[in-house]
């Protein structure tokens, strides 16, 4: 019996995995790659759990350990999803940080170029003053 909660379980926390990362990819909160991962291991945790010649390992534990073996899993998941997440949008916010600066360095030449041109124009209406003074 305890086998079979654990595989039942294996098959929820799949789908729940692969909806989860599809959930928080549409609305950017997850980066592709993460999303793919966590969908690959979904699809991985209910082939486990739906096929039984690969979750024959599941009977070989014993009653109390399975469940504490599939609590500490979800926990590690759980964290694991987190940190992905996190990263996520750090590296999201690192690349608008990267166009920000990026455009920011643009408009300094632009302001760079343009004093350079009114220093030119204010050295040669003083040359011009000077001329007129000789």
């Amino acid at each position: 019996m305890d086998g079979t909660i654990i595989r039942i379980g294996l098959v929820v926390g799949g789908v729940v995995l692969c909806l989860f990362g599809l959930w928080t990819h549409s609305f950017k909160k997850l980066a592709v790659n993460y999303a793919v991962i966590w969908g690959l291991l979904g699809v991985l945790m209910v082939l486990m759990g739906a096929i039984p010649i690969l979750s024959e390992w599941t009977h070989m534990l014993a009653p109390g350990t399975g469940l504490a073996f599939f609590c500490v899993g979800a926990l590690i998941l759980f964290t694991e999803v987190q940190n992905s997440l996190v990263i996520s949008q750090l590296n999201m916010k690192n690349r608008e940080l990267a166009m920000q600066v990026a455009m920011l360095n643009q408009e300094s030449e632009r302001m760079m170029h343009e004093l350079e041109e009114l220093i030119r124009e204010q050295e040669e209406a003083y040359a011009k003053k000077d001329s007129v003074r000789d």
